[in-house]
C-alpha cells in the first residue's frame, strides 16, 4: 500500500532543487538588469555578504525577510515572481510523484 512516504521523503530534495532554481533565477535577473553583486546590494541597501549568500545559496532567497526581497525586487525593478519560480515547483513535484 502506498502511503505517500516516497512523496514526503522526496520533499527535502525538492526543496533543495526549488531554492536552488530561485538562487539562480536571482542572479540571472541581476545580470539582466547589468549590475554587479556589490552594485545591487547598495542600491538595494543591503551588504554585500547578505546579497551573496542569497544568489549563491547559502540562504534561501524565497525564506528572506519580506522586506530584503522588496528591496532586491525594487533595485532590479523586477517582480518576485520573476525571482521565485512557481512552475518550476509543479515541476519538480510532478518529477519526484511519479
Amino acid at each position: 500500500m502506498d502511503d505517500g512516504s516516497v512523496l514526503w521523503r522526496s520533499y527535502p530534495k525538492i526543496e533543495e532543487e526549488h531554492a536552488k532554481s530561485g538562487n539562480v533565477k536571482l542572479r540571472v535577473c541581476r545580470k539582466k538588469a547589468g549590475l554587479s553583486q556589490s552594485q545591487l546590494a547598495e542600491k538595494a541597501g543591503i551588504s554585500v555578504r547578505v546579497y551573496q549568500n542569497y544568489e549563491q545559496g547559502v540562504r534561501d532567497i524565497e525564506k528572506a525577510q519580506l522586506s530584503v526581497l522588496l528591496k532586491i525586487c525594487i533595485a532590479l525593478d523586477c517582480r518576485m515572481s520573476d525571482i521565485f519560480m512557481d512552475e518550476e515547483m509543479v515541476k519538480l513535484v510532478k518529477k519526484y510523484h511519479k
